[in-house]
């Protein structure tokens, strides 16, 4: 690379070597260690009602203990970032896994709720580096005109892992396993993939690059330098647009056509594995699309486009009353969103490999804050408006409430796009 010469020339660097993993064993690794990150983060909502009777908690336990995993995960990201920039991904997974596998044997046996959600924190501490280890990892592994293809395969397989943690504890449950039984069964597969992760990484842990050191000076000055550069707002801004609309959407659709169209649960329930399943489908589709001739840009800012186009029919499904057209342009809309999965190429070609893992980890906390605003400012959108009935408790809003709630999502992808058609724009 021109700025490893560079910077070798001014003395501010020194090199270190090492032997190579072949790239797709990599990837596999990194993938099967994403799998499990991925897993837990879906996991509770088939069990919910397993934990409510067993330890006598109400609903807001059992979302306490869900949100407490993607709190931690997102407040851990720069922190990562800057460990992995600095001692490389193998060693800080090799180092933290074990405590995130110890944890999970905890969550499995745990004898009160307490202990549970402590568990369930120190699973997320733990695995928290996971993602940003790997798209750190394959960008010192592959050749930038196939890294698109490399993030929209990992995040995809990311999607398919969340899809599983909603159906596997489901069918495990319909087989007579207990949910403790399912986390011990997840513990010993962390355990044995963790071993044949470190088989092949301890005698290889650096990257096949060349890694850099810079002195302390240098390096917090080109950290800050990078973090508030203006050109990584429309990142920060479209990322956690994007993001935030998907789990939003997913949080509130289901009691839409319920509510609305009086689908019964497990049909509405169906909904809520169609985003995953269509980013699943969607991201390695748009990494194949973005490494022809590099046009990541223009896949990442059309996605967003036609995502707001799709939101578009989605508000006019609800003003017709249409079911099936709400469920198709719900779908494509998030098969269309899947595009902006491979923002981790565009950060790469824009900003090199030095401090790559900072930058991506950086922005992945901007996505979580959008996970943790859209679903809780839709719910308050929903809210302002009188119920039409309450059934045992529940209560049943109609029509306009949802039409508003999805406005949000719809009026800030469209903010986002036109920021992004801008920002890439004056980029020429």
């Amino acid at each position: 690379m021109k700025l490893i010469d560079d910077l070798r020339v001014r003395g501010n660097i020194k090199l270190q070597k090492s032997v190579a993993l072949p790239p797709l064993l990599i990837l596999a690794l990194y993938m099967g260690l994403y799998f499990f990150s991925q897993f837990h983060r879906t996991v509770i909502g088939p069990l919910a009602g397993e934990f409510m009777r067993e330890f006598s908690v109400s609903a807001v336990g059992v979302g306490v203990l869900t949100s407490s995993y993607f709190i931690v995960y997102g407040i851990l990201q720069p922190i990562y970032g800057v460990a992995i920039d600095k001692y490389g991904s193998s060693k800080v997974i090799l180092c933290t896994m074990p405590l995130y596998i110890v944890a999970c044997f905890l969550f499995a046996t745990s004898l009160s709720f307490e202990m549970l959600i402590a568990s369930r924190v120190v699973i997320a501490a733990a695995i928290a580096s996971v993602y940003i280890a790997g798209l750190k990892t394959t960008a010192l592994s592959f050749k930038s005109t196939l890294y698109g293809k490399v993030v929209g395969v990992y995040t995809g397989w990311g999607y398919t892992a969340s899809l599983l943690g909603m159906v596997i504890p489901s069918v495990l449950l319909g087989r007579g396993l207990s949910w403790r039984q399912t986390f011990v069964g997840i513990a010993l597969a962390s355990l044995l993939f963790y071993l044949f992760f470190a088989l092949f990484i301890i005698s290889n842990i650096s990257n096949r690059s060349a890694s850099c050191v810079r002195n302390s000076s240098d390096q917090s000055a080109l950290r800050l330098k990078t973090l508030f550069s203006p050109n990584l707002v429309p990142v920060y801004v479209s990322v956690a647009v994007a993001y935030g609309s998907y789990v939003g959407l997913v949080s509130w659709m289901p009691k839409y056509l319920y509510d609305v169209f009086t689908f019964r649960r497990d049909i509405s329930g169906i909904v809520a594995a169609i985003p995953a399943a269509m980013m699943a489908i969607g991201s390695p589709i748009s990494g194949l699309l973005a490494d022809r001739r590099g046009l990541w840009s223009r896949v990442y800012k059309f996605s967003h486009l036609l995502t707001t186009l799709l939101l578009t029919a989605l508000l006019y499904s609800t003003i017709i009353g249409n079911a099936l057209l709400a469920a198709i342009s719900f779908s494509s809309a998030m098969l269309a969103l899947s595009g902006f999965t491979i923002w981790p190429a565009i950060l790469r070609k824009e900003r090199g490999e030095d401090n790559l893992a900072l930058i991506l980890s950086v922005v992945n906390t901007f996505a979580f804050l959008g996970a943790f605003a859209y679903p809780a400012f839709m719910g308050m959108i929903i809210d302002l408006f009188t119920p039409r009935m309450v059934v045992a408790g529940e209560r049943l809003y109609g029509v306009e409430a949802y039409f508003w709630a999805f406005t949000i999502c719809f009026s800030t992808m469209a903010a986002s796009t036109a920021l992004i058609f801008r920002w890439m724009r004056g980029r020429g």
